[in-house]
């Protein structure tokens, strides 16, 4: 019996239009795979009295993938937790002061501007480059027990992930399975300025 699955070389054509297509995608999985991971730099700040002014920079967060959703009008929010610490020398480090908060973004696609939420406070800004340049730096205060003594050394550390409670459910579901949206940092740590 002869069909036209049987003639020969069919499955070797077959194989070898699954083994171009494979080494056609393969780039683009090593550029997706090279991208460097998201990451807390520049954290420093100065501590006064009873609140500690932290200041860094979140880099490598926005995938393209992640841009061309936020210009699609989908909102997305980083949490951020940053806690202040005593360091001691030839000890634990106590921390004396944490705080948690969310800053997100979103596209308004009628007004054709980005909104910026942080704190209680909403920025408007018409450009992508200056938006994702203002979410990606930040200034937190966080009140701190005690007063903050001269001559000790004290130290900030940051942690930051990508917020999915925020988004859509058929978005989570994606996001779930896709590592370009899997924006969780380490912690990062730097020094606080005492008086």
């Amino acid at each position: 019996m002869t069909g036209r699955y049987n003639v020969p070389g069919v499955e070797v054509r077959a194989l070898m239009a699954f083994f171009t297509i494979s080494l056609l995608a393969l780039p683009a999985a090593r550029a997706e795979a090279a991208a460097p991971p998201p990451s807390v730099a520049h954290v420093g700040g100065t501590i006064r009295g009873s609140e500690a002014r932290v200041r860094f920079r979140l880099e490598n967060a926005f995938s393209p993938e992640m841009v061309e959703a936020l210009k699609s009008g989908i909102e997305i929010s980083f949490r951020i937790r940053v806690e202040v610490q005593r360091v001691h020398s030839n000890w634990f480090d106590v921390t004396i002061g944490e705080v948690k908060d969310t800053h997100s973004i979103r596209y308004d696609v009628l007004s054709r501007v980005y909104n910026l939420r942080h704190g209680a406070g909403v920025e408007v800004i018409p450009d992508i480059r200056e938006a994702l340049q203002r979410m990606s730096r930040f200034e937190v205060t966080v009140p701190v027990t005690g007063e903050a003594a001269r001559g000790k050394a004290y130290r900030a550390g940051v942690r930051v992930r990508l917020d999915r409670a925020g988004l859509s459910d058929p978005l989570r579901s994606i996001v779930f399975f896709s590592s370009v949206w899997d924006v969780e940092t380490e912690w990062a740590y730097g020094p606080l300025q005492a008086p």
